[in-house]
């Protein structure tokens, strides 16, 4: 893998343009970035600590020889196989019109917990709890022995959204998705055979500013 093709793969995991990304880890000029791509340049120390002070998820020494994983701890011989998820560089409300199971994830990282997959969550409607960008890890459970009150990517007949769900009271039928950010969304009524699946959001990675 050139230099170029392991920085476009971090541009890619961080779901912004080259030019965005280039302000983002601090630069002034994303020529830069367009030099690596040229094959006038490789990652220098100087870039690579730009990109890691503002991701600390990603690994430094990957980024200036291509040696490891892209994501710090992933090691295929110190981490349990059931630990590493694949991530998809989508909004992971768009889980329900693809076959994930044919979906090709833009890399894998390892988690401390079981989960499925992880994603990004694109919106503000579950801010500041998941804000906008942030990944998402997700893991699939049945509609009918969820625990209510934490946090579900919820895949409908006709929509997917990442809220708070709660059973209605006197009607088991129905189900209560609450955003975190009451000023700009509202509260959705859903009965439950319209829930096509279900997936409960066990952890969440940010990236301070």
């Amino acid at each position: 893998m050139t230099p170029w093709q392991r920085l476009e793969q971090v541009i890619k995991w961080s779901g912004m343009s080259t030019n965005k990304f280039a302000h983002t880890i601090g630069l002034k000029r994303s020529e830069n970035l367009y030099q690596i791509k040229r094959g006038s340049f490789g990652v220098s120390k100087e870039l690579s600590s730009l990109i890691t002070k503002k991701y600390p998820q990603i690994n430094r020494s990957w980024l200036l020889t291509g040696d490891g994983q892209m994501m710090v701890g992933v090691s295929a011989s110190v981490i349990d196989p059931d630990m590493v998820i694949p991530f998809y560089n989508i909004d992971a409300t768009q889980i329900g019109s693809i076959d994930i199971e044919k979906a090709k994830p833009l890399f894998n990282i390892s988690v401390p917990i079981v989960a499925d997959f992880a994603a990004q969550c694109v919106g503000h409607s579950m801010s500041p709890e998941i804000p906008n960008g942030a990944t998402v890890i997700l893991k699939k459970v049945d509609v009918d022995t969820f625990l209510p009150g934490l946090p579900y990517l919820v895949v409908a007949k006709d929509f997917s959204t990442i809220k708070i769900v709660r059973t209605v009271t006197d009607e088991p039928s129905k189900l209560l998705l609450q955003p975190r950010n009451t000023v700009d969304f509202d509260e959705i009524i859903i009965d439950r055979s319209k829930i096509k699946k279900i997936y409960l959001v066990r952890a969440v990675i940010t990236t301070l500013s």
